[in-house]
């Protein structure tokens, strides 16, 4: 009988221990880096652009609950924090191409050349999901006539 109340007890701290450590770390937004990037499918790729928008999103409706007010960037990420900028910004600084300037605010807007990049490449990613992602960039870049 001693054994299973040291051994019950023993979960229940490690449980706890486990929930303590895990709790903080639960609402962290993942960021991806380059190298975690190269070499993803464009199905892939577009999953993990997809959890960095839901994760702000999620975050923002965290800080509501807190505060009854929203954030001022209103839960949208920045666009050097999504993957498919990530990406893009590889393959500019790669190619040494210019009139791109990504880490201004609202880069992905609806009009300019950033926008129309990143939708090229959208376009090209949601017609072969399987291909891989980078080489969509550069393929989004030769359809648009920004490389030789």
């Amino acid at each position: 009988m001693k054994k299973i109340v040291i051994s019950c007890l023993f979960l229940g701290i490690s449980t706890a221990v486990l929930a303590l450590y895990v709790w903080p770390h639960f609402s962290e937004i993942k960021h991806y880096t380059l190298e975690e990037l190269i070499g993803l499918t464009c199905e892939e790729l577009g999953e993990r652009h997809e959890e960095v928008i839901f994760a702000y999103h999620d975050a923002a409706i965290r800080y509501f609950n807190r505060t009854g007010a929203f954030p001022d960037d209103l839960g949208l990420p920045q666009a050097n924090d999504l993957p498919y900028v990530i990406l893009m910004e590889k393959f500019i600084q790669d190619k040494d191409l210019e009139g791109f300037n990504l880490s201004r605010p609202h880069a992905l807007s609806t009009s300019g050349p950033e926008y129309e990049f990143f939708a090229e490449i959208t376009r090209i990613c949601a017609a072969s999901p399987s291909s891989d992602a980078l080489q969509a960039v550069g393929q989004a870049a030769e359809n648009l006539h920004l490389t030789d």
